[in-house]
């Protein structure tokens, strides 16, 4: 594979359905977050975002775990890379609005940073022995990660206050249920059933589903007058693309359609 090469701290794999999986690999560490993670995923986001074969993300961890949040004793203590005046965690929006479904296939630990991570996917599988552990306050750290924003989205506001109050493991069966998680499966089923949803996805096509994102995420904060304006601006962009034509072809001809992404 040509794309995603010079990682040392993530391991990057692609399919030819399009989809793409980024491993966090730093083991030994349950996959904490260091200066060179934290440039990492920066650099990949982009490229994934700008990868015109790429049509889904899954997203894990390496070994034991997910990600266990910031690495605190690692030498690299370097933050989420900024420029000027930018935010330290723009990385976790501009992983958020990646025009592209994303999957978080959650492996052991996701505490702290690395639930933050988990949150900004748009689709979350659990395996059954994962932990979701919203830690910061317990350590006196200001939550961060954007997760002050997707918790509450996700599941309320009072809900997503209770468990950043109480620093505790989030119980999966509860996460379920308020739809924070989507599934809850077997160790050893994680990755295929991430896999098979993302394949499902990688089949659609790629432009409307990222036009329906965008719309989904800017209407959160917006009138519904506002939200007819936003459908309507993506159905003018949508209907330009080669794949609507091909949807129209198919249903005519009464065959399944065969999106190229495009």
């Amino acid at each position: 594979m040509d794309r995603y090469q010079g990682y040392e701290t993530l391991e990057i794999t692609a399919d030819e359905r399009g989809v793409v999986q980024m491993t966090l690999n730093r083991p030994e560490r349950l996959n904490a977050f260091n200066g060179a993670m934290r440039d990492e995923i920066r650099r990949f986001v982009g490229e994934f975002g700008r990868d015109p074969d790429a049509r889904a993300l899954v997203m894990t961890g390496a070994g034991r775990g997910f990600c266990s949040g910031a690495d605190l004793a690692d030498a690299d203590q370097r933050p989420w890379p900024t420029v000027a005046a930018e935010p330290l965690f723009t990385t976790a929006v501009e992983l958020l609005e990646v025009p592209k479904p994303t999957i978080a296939a959650v492996n052991g630990v996701a505490a702290g940073g690395g639930l933050a991570l988990a949150l900004v996917c748009d689709i979350r599988i659990c395996a059954d022995d994962a932990r979701l552990l919203p830690i910061w306050l317990k350590r006196a750290i200001h939550p961060d990660g954007l997760v002050t924003w997707t918790l509450p989205q996700l599941v309320g506001h009072s809900r997503a206050l209770r468990w950043l109050y109480l620093a505790e493991d989030i119980p999966l069966d509860e996460a379920v249920a308020c739809g924070l998680v989507a599934d809850v499966v077997a160790g050893d089923e994680l990755l295929g059933a991430a896999h098979a949803l993302a394949g499902r996805l990688a089949e659609g096509p790629t432009a409307h589903l990222a036009l329906a994102k965008q719309a989904v995420l800017r209407n959160l904060v917006r009138e519904p007058a506002d939200a007819a304006l936003i459908e309507h601006w993506g159905i003018d962009r949508g209907r330009a693309t080669a794949d609507a034509k091909e949807g129209v072809a198919a249903f005519r001809e009464k065959r399944a359609p065969r999106f190229q992404g495009r």
